[in-house]
């Protein structure tokens, strides 16, 4: 792949991640747990055909890595910090707002 190719699959990737988790969050009328927010980021993930997207096993890689395979290539992310922002966001978005 060349620089110019990843950096296009790291755009594409990056505005359909967002947008559908903005959609999916437009569509919640209460606050989010951790487990609604890991749910989101997998489905958001899976938007993209090329991407195989799952969990680790808890006991191998953690309580909140998910294991995201492209084409050779395997990549292991600690979603922790992304879980507590959007989950701690869209609570205070959604109190402010009833």
């Amino acid at each position: 792949m060349t620089d110019e190719e990843l950096e296009e699959f790291q755009k594409g990737l990056t505005k359909t991640f967002f947008l559908s988790i903005l959609q999916d969050l437009g569509e919640i009328e209460d606050t989010i747990s951790d487990y609604e927010v890991k749910a989101l980021i997998q489905k958001a993930l899976t938007h993209h055909p090329e991407l195989q997207v799952e969990w680790g096993e808890m006991d191998r890689f953690g309580q909140n890595t998910l294991l995201v395979r492209y084409q050779n290539n395997l990549l292991l992310i600690e979603v922790s910090p992304l879980i507590n922002a959007i989950r701690v966001l869209w609570n205070e978005y959604k109190n402010q707002s009833t």
